[in-house]
This record gives C-alpha cells, sequence and structure tokens, in this order.
C-alpha cells in the first residue's frame, strides 16, 4: 500500500502553515516600512520647501499641511536669533508616523 500517514500530511501541513505565516509578516513588515520611507521622503522635500521659503522669501509655514507623494505633511517653523545668527528650524512628519525630519538653516 502507497501514500502518506495522517502523521505525515498533519506535518507537512503544519510546515506549509509556519511558511505562510512567515511570507506574511514579512510582507506586512515590509509594506509598513514602505510607508514610513515614503513619509520621510515627502517629510524631508516639504520641510526643505519651506525652509527655502523661510530663509529666501521671508515666508513662515507654521502649522502648514502640504500633500507629496500621497502622503499628509504636517510642518512647524521655529526661528531663533542666538548672538546674532539667525536659526531656523523647520520640522516635518505625518500624521501615521509623527516627526520624521528636523532641518535647520543658520545665517
Amino acid at each position: 500500500m502507497k501514500g502518506f500517514t495522517l502523521i505525515e500530511v498533519l506535518i507537512a501541513t503544519a510546515i506549509a502553515g509556519l511558511a505562510f505565516g512567515a511570507f506574511v509578516v514579512l510582507a506586512t513588515t515590509a509594506a509598513k516600512t514602505a510607508d514610513q520611507v515614503a513619509g520621510t521622503v515627502a517629510a524631508t522635500v516639504a520641510a526643505h520647501n519651506c525652509l527655502n521659503e523661510a530663509v529666501y522669501l521671508n515666508r513662515s509655514c507654521q502649522g502648514k499641511e502640504e500633500e507629496l507623494l500621497n502622503q499628509k505633511v504636517e510642518l512647524n517653523q521655529d526661528f531663533q536669533e542666538v548672538m546674532g545668527v539667525r536659526v531656523v528650524k523647520v520640522e516635518g512628519g505625518t500624521p501615521n508616523w509623527g516627526k520624521l525630519v528636523e532641518l535647520y538653516e543658520v545665517r
């Protein structure tokens, strides 16, 4: 009589289930990482734009929200004068990941 025993079938099913579960976990982690990277790129580009506007055009972007790369980016800006030097700080982030980037310009 040829064929597989019930134990062999159960073991093969368990191994296949573990492999599928590992694949699902890895795919979920990859999707979250890709979303965070997209948010970081969008926040960085938006923060650089805001920093350039603040330094060269004298425009404030405090509390500004932008849509970039299908990501909603929130920007905050701060000015400080330290010993005659103007320091501009811009923070950018997304609602999902919080603050992702912090840029400074010193003049």
